[in-house]
């Protein structure tokens, strides 16, 4: 084969999403021409009617589709969220590339805040719904919200966002990051307009503990005829299996409530390095709420073997009471005078006051419980990582590089940001239960150093934490640690195995 032809839809981020599949390609076969294609789509054609009134998913990839079953085209790349759960015989996909953010962003006017009811763009039930629950609670400011269903490219709906009377809008973080990354000039005039367009607007990435994605939301689909084993031999070169097949679960979990872009579910399956977090949530056709947010390791096989109700420490958040927090006096001004910078927010108790953080700032927190407290002091959360910790999920500050500061404790002293501490730990008595149980769960690296430097003995026996840095910490000192999704999933995994 001397070339091969891509067919995609003509819009400019599926232009973007097809030249880095041919990009791919090219890097894995540098002696293949590469031929594209650019169609317009029923979905494409049709901007008035909201997507979950369509009678089909495909209505963006069908007219796609038949080229490659004509043969008019060897390989369509598609926004993988957009195919039907099912396709027909005669195509199948057959690859994907590295996948994008999953996240979803959501931009609001600054002329808006305070608003006593504010009307959000969106073209997904499913955003409608758990943002519904999501957004009182972490906007800096109370409000009704209302949804209103919105068609077009990305740059469509910013400027329908602009020039109209609604607030917000709702879109997929990965057609933002594609745009701000891409290096084409032939995307330059879109790129900068993108970039003007957001200087005006507030934005919040949105956290898949609370909004999951669409599923597959952020992949790119690589679809090819049945039997033509020739293309399938060049995608495989390039195709990342673990994406791949995470995307496959997503979906396979959608189809199991029905499938399709009428749904009000999201479903995210995150690959992380210790296990998989898998997250569902919305609302079934029949009414049924749905939450589900479970973490997936091989090291919680057989780990609670020799658990009892007497062995295992703390039986409740209160009992790893460990330190006092004291605050230090300067710190504050400190903080008042930075200006253009990110800030992380490690937790809600860092930040005692309502004017602290300059506006001008991006402001980033380690869980959910610290964004909602700092939103209700009136701050601006621009996300979180989710207790996930910084290395499963960074802060971000996607459209302009900013210093880092992490407002911490005194004693803290691993980070790659510039720390800025507000208080110091003053460590209480422990409890002398701690040197006979057998299992522990960390709130943080420093209790467990308080625990070890008092009980050396407890170094050895079954440790366990969060997925984020804390982890990583003790997993140094102490081999045989475990990460869970949180206190609570550990206390629920120790109930289970003792009935």
């Amino acid at each position: 084969m001397k070339a091969i032809k891509i067919v995609s839809r003509k819009s400019p981020l599926a232009r973007i999403q097809a030249l880095l599949v041919a990009e791919r390609i090219s890097e894995a076969c540098p002696d293949l021409q590469i031929l594209h294609e650019y169609k317009t789509t029923l979905g494409d054609s049709d901007l008035t009617t909201p997507l979950n009134k369509m009678p089909d998913i495909g209505v963006f990839t069908n007219d796609i589709r038949n080229d490659l079953i004509d043969g008019r085209a060897d390989i369509a790349v598609h926004s993988w969220k957009d195919l039907p759960v099912d396709l027909e015989e005669g195509t199948e996909i057959v690859g994907t590339i590295e996948r994008a953010d999953m996240r979803d962003m959501i931009f609001i006017k600054k002329d808006s805040m305070d608003k006593a009811n504010i009307s959000i763009l969106s073209s997904s039930p499913r955003r409608e719904r758990n943002l519904s629950n999501f957004l009182p609670l972490c906007l800096p400011f109370k409000t009704q919200i209302s949804f209103k269903d919105v068609r077009g490219n990305i740059h469509t709906r910013l400027n329908k966002l602009i020039k109209g009377e609604d607030d917000g809008l709702v879109i997929a973080k990965a057609a933002i990051d594609r745009f701000i990354d891409t290096k084409r000039d032939e995307f330059l005039n879109e790129k900068n307009e993108l970039l003007k367009t957001i200087d005006h607007l507030k934005w919040m990435v949105l956290p898949l503990s609370h909004n999951p994605c669409a599923a597959a939301q952020g992949a790119l689909a690589i679809e090819a005829r049945q039997d033509d084993e020739e293309i399938k031999s060049i995608i495989s070169k390039i195709s990342f299996e673990s994406v791949f097949n995470s995307i496959e679960a997503e979906r396979m979990i959608l189809k199991s409530y029905g499938g399709g872009c009428h749904q009000k579910i999201g479903v995210s399956n995150e690959v992380l390095e210790t296990g998989t977090l898998l997250t569902v949530q919305g609302e079934t056709e029949e009414g049924e709420d749905i939450s589900v947010r479970s973490f997936s390791s091989n090291s919680h096989k057989d780990y609670f073997d020799s658990i009892n109700k007497e062995n295992y420490y703390p039986i409740n958040r209160q009992e790893q009471t460990f330190f006092e927090r004291k605050l230090l006096a300067d710190s504050y001004a400190e903080l008042k005078s930075i200006k253009n910078a990110g800030i992380y927010v490690s937790r809600s108790n860092t930040i005692d006051g309502t004017d602290l953080i300059d506006d001008s700032n991006i402001i980033w927190t380690s869980g959910i419980d610290t964004w909602k407290s700092l939103a209700k002091k009136g701050y601006w959360v621009n996300g979180t990582s989710d207790s996930l910790g910084e290395n499963n999920s960074p802060e971000e500050s996607p459209f302009a590089e900013k210093k880092w500061y992490k407002i911490t404790h005194a004693d803290n002293t691993d980070s790659s940001k510039q720390l800025l501490p507000t208080y110091e730990l003053e460590p209480l008595e422990l409890s002398a239960r701690l040197q006979v149980c057998d299992y522990f769960y960390w709130m943080s690296a420093s209790s467990f150093q308080l625990a070890i430097d008092r009980y050396p003995e407890i170094r050895n026996k079954n440790h366990a934490c969060g997925l984020g840095k804390t982890f990583d910490l003790i997993k140094k000192e102490a081999e045989n640690t475990v990460a869970f999704l949180s206190y609570d999933s550990w206390i629920e995994n120790i109930s289970n195995q003792m009935k």
